[in-house]
């Protein structure tokens, strides 16, 4: 009895490419979901998420500058480094979860999304302050995340490269004795 073909599976038994990418997409709609409630506890909470930390961080940096970190290495720079950091995420795992001709979105929609935020701190969270260079950065974040989802999404979608071990006729490696009217060339012998 022949074994029948798995729904979903290319023929050497790995999921496919459209059965990976759909596991993948719904993956990523739950880890979007997750992030924006954390970004969303980050940002629209009144005070700043960690007010010890960001005075620890500028004393560290006061004593490493002293040390001989570079001065361009400061506060600001952290902060807007961490906005983008924040953002990239949702830049990912939005075009993840998006369906396949809208995963451009994710781009507008986290610009939107921190243009709303820096809204919502300038209409008056207490002690948050609205920035433009915060809209950038997460702006830049979503951007580099929507890059990183075309990258995972080219590398799933390219072609397989075949190891001799998979390769038919490969040097070394019998050929396939079911079918070998695909074998020409010296040493062959036309049945015809």
């Amino acid at each position: 009895m022949a074994s029948q073909p798995v729904p979903g599976a290319s023929a050497a038994g790995r999921p496919s490419t459209a059965a990976t990418e759909r596991t993948l997409r719904r993956i990523s709609v739950g880890v979007l979901l997750a992030f924006l409630v954390i970004v969303a506890l980050i940002t629209l909470t009144p005070g700043p998420p960690d007010p010890d930390g960001q005075r620890e961080l500028v004393r560290w940096l006061a004593q490493a500058h002293r040390g001989g970190l570079p001065l361009w290495i400061s506060y600001d720079l952290i902060e807007f480094s961490a906005n983008i950091v924040m953002f990239l995420p949702l830049g990912l795992f939005g075009a993840l979860a998006l369906p396949s001709g809208r995963r451009w979105l994710a781009m507008p929609i986290g610009m939107l999304l921190s243009v709303g935020i820096e809204s919502a701190q300038a209409a008056g969270l207490p002690g948050r302050f609205a920035s433009v260079s915060d809209v950038i950065a997460n702006s830049s974040g979503a951007i580099v995340g929507y890059l990183l989802a075309c990258l995972v999404l080219w590398l799933l979608r390219r072609p397989r490269r075949r190891t001799p071990a998979t390769a038919p006729f490969a040097p070394g490696r019998p050929p396939d004795p079911v079918d070998d009217s695909r074998r020409t060339g010296p040493g062959t012998v036309d049945q015809d």
